[in-house]
């Protein structure tokens, strides 16, 4: 299984789009690519849009020949209807977030007009299919779509769907935006899978709103499953990567001194420089210290 990440924290822009390929199959989840609006009260850096820019062609042209893409939700960072759409979803299977069931009021809005956009740039519609708790082969490649989970720990940004994907003794779960996980639902989902590769988004712990008991729970799930057997690699990236105290909070966790090896996130797994660029927003634009 080979597996490529486009757009991340970690890679210097907020995303997790991520590419797999598996016999022969190319998946795309989540194409996208963002920067965040304001960050120490600033916008983004020069160097972050210069970053974004290379990255979104990149996605582009991995997207446009993939045989599979995936929408997990409606956020900005993991689609974008405006550029390109044809090349990333024509001419392919597509798997979307279900645009009418379980999505809040600003993801309704979001989906219409990616749904608009794709019928004006000539997708076709017919190979454009719910994802949600759906289940298909591929040859001897398994896809399973999660039911709907909250992007967080209630329903207010909406819901997302994980992607999971095996081949043999192969096998991969993207979380997409569950943020920790923060309620039991996509945790016991996370187990009841056990994926050898998890791609976590991690809890946003550089938001004031995540609660010391939000985030005690969060990370004693990530304990619980780093000491699942078969997993070989946990990825934790996403809004994770843009607190400055993350890896002091990674080695909080409960049996990371045993098990944080098997942790990894974008930049490290590809062995690409690491460039948290929203993160240190502030030295990008005052230099060291802010």
């Amino acid at each position: 299984m080979y597996i490529r990440f486009f757009s991340g924290e970690s890679l210097g822009t907020r995303g997790m789009a991520t590419y797999v390929e598996v016999d022969g199959l190319r998946v795309f989840i989540d194409p996208g690519v963002a920067l965040g609006p304001r960050r120490y009260g600033l916008p983004p850096h020069p160097v972050e849009r210069y970053v974004m820019d290379r990255q979104w062609r990149d996605i582009v042209r991995n997207a446009s020949s993939s045989d599979i893409v995936v929408v997990t939700h409606y956020h900005y960072d993991h689609h974008n209807p405006r550029e390109y759409v044809y090349e990333v979803y024509g001419g392919k299977d597509v798997f979307i977030k279900d645009p009418y069931n379980f999505i809040n009021p600003s993801q309704i809005r979001r989906s219409r007009f990616f749904m608009r956009r794709m019928r004006e740039e000539g997708v076709d519609l017919d190979s454009v299919h719910v994802a949600d708790g759906s289940k298909l082969y591929y040859g001897d490649v398994y896809i399973e779509f999660s039911p709907p989970f909250y992007h967080g720990e209630n329903p207010r940004l909406g819901y997302v769907v994980m992607v999971y994907i095996e081949c043999g003794d192969e096998s991969l779960l993207y979380s997409s935006d569950v943020e920790g996980p923060m309620y039991d639902g996509p945790y016991k989902y996370i187990l009841g899978k056990r994926p050898k590769i998890l791609i976590l988004d991690g809890p946003p712990t550089y938001l004031d709103k995540v609660g010391e008991e939000a985030l005690a729970s969060s990370l004693g799930y990530i304990s619980n499953i780093l000491r699942m057997e078969e997993l070989e690699v946990l990825i934790l990236e996403h809004h994770f990567l843009r607190d400055r105290r993350y890896l002091d909070i990674l080695k909080s966790i409960d049996g990371f001194d045993e098990l944080g090896w098997k942790v990894m996130n974008f930049a490290s797994y590809m062995k690409a420089p690491q460039m948290f660029y929203e993160m240190i927003r502030d030295e990008l634009y005052y230099g060291q210290g802010g």
